[in-house]
């Protein structure tokens, strides 16, 4: 089986699952970004690499590209990953007896009067989507797509990928080193619910312990001017883009992520279970796939201030129930979101695809 990847930028996720895939005895060949940083490590598991800088979805230089590549070589599937990957590969590969696959992680963005949309996701000649959750793959149903050309398969993600800073790594931040530190990493944008957690904050007036830790470019100016008029103004800390924003996540002792949709598998909070850290999450697209309440983490209704500063209150008040969590958090990680179940899934989708 010979698979022709197009993913202009690879994450770690993607890394690990096309050079597990090689092991497992898949013949890979990636198409990247002449600037992706990962090139050498996938040639280092056996890819070979081509590069090639995609512009936008209908770049026909690339499509051209593209497609002297598969005329070149007798690839069985065609896997796309992000969006204008996934449009110029269609494009380049039309007439060709090949098998496409294409993933999708976010909800939202899509409609069957765009004509973009028809581009990429909609596209009648896509065999597969994966979907990162359960959430996304509902979503694609609602959007009168095919239940057989949908598969839900969670990213795979290793614990030992993440080291925890220090806990004196929050004082430059202005973080007691006594607080109970409740975390956030990722945009600060509207759909991300921070302006909620800020109003949870107003509400632990009485426990002046807890303190807020803010990791991510702002994009929503409401979030600053709220709070700037917080009355936990001294206990809320913005430390804007930081590229430890995963290590930091795993020195706080709760992490949060109060989105209010749209949301797939989000890193952010796979990264901070992934180091022990229980999460409250909102029940908002796939969150509560992630965090099973009251096992590794609480869940919360999306845009209810007062049941998250209750939740906050719950896990800040008792260091038992964080460690039991925490732990719980961390084993859900290595086992639901291990890495080896993301390639023993997509590997079975590859061979149901040819059969």
């Amino acid at each position: 089986m010979r698979v022709l990847v197009v993913n202009s930028f690879s994450d770690r996720s993607e890394v690990g699952l096309w050079s597990g895939l090689v092991k497992a005895g898949i013949s890979i060949d990636v198409i990247c970004d002449p600037t992706a940083p990962e090139q050498q490590v996938l040639k280092d598991s056996g890819i070979e690499v081509s590069t090639l800088a995609i512009r936008h979805r209908l770049d026909f230089s690339a499509m051209r590209i593209i497609r002297q590549q598969l005329n070149a070589r007798q690839y069985d599937i065609l896997h796309a990953t992000r969006n204008r990957d996934l449009s110029v590969s269609l494009i380049a590969s039309r007439g060709m007896k090949i098998k496409h696959i294409a993933y999708r992680g976010t909800i939202g963005h899509l409609s069957r009067l765009d004509p973009a949309s028809w581009l990429t996701y909609l596209n009648p000649r896509l065999d597969r989507i994966i979907c990162n959750a359960e959430a996304v793959r509902q979503y694609m149903l609602a959007m009168r797509l095919r239940e057989t050309k949908l598969k839900t398969i969670y990213k795979g993600f290793e614990a030992d990928w993440y080291k925890s800073e220090d806990r004196s790594a929050l004082v430059e931040f202005g973080v007691p080193k006594e607080a109970i530190v409740v975390g956030f990493a990722g945009d600060i944008r509207p759909i991300k619910g921070v302006d909620v957690l800020i109003r949870a904050m107003d509400r632990l007036v009485d426990s002046p312990q807890i303190h807020l830790l803010l990791v991510g470019r702002v994009r929503d100016k409401e979030v600053e001017s709220l709070a700037t008029r917080s009355s936990a103004r001294e206990r809320i800390h913005f430390t804007g883009f930081k590229e430890n924003a995963a290590g930091l996540m795993g020195a706080c002792d709760i992490f949060v992520m109060p989105s209010l949709g749209r949301e797939g598998i989000t890193k952010a909070v796979v990264e901070a279970m992934a180091q022990g850290v229980p999460a409250i999450v909102s029940k908002a697209g796939g969150l509560p796939e992630i965090v099973a309440h009251n096992e590794c983490g609480l869940v919360v209704p999306p845009g209810d201030p007062e049941a998250l500063a209750q939740a906050i209150i719950t896990l800040a008040s008792d260091a038992s129930l964080r460690k039991t969590l925490g732990d719980n958090a961390k084993k859900r990680i290595t086992t639901t979101f291990g890495m080896n179940k993301a390639i023993e899934k997509t590997l079975a989708l590859y061979t149901e695809l040819l059969q």
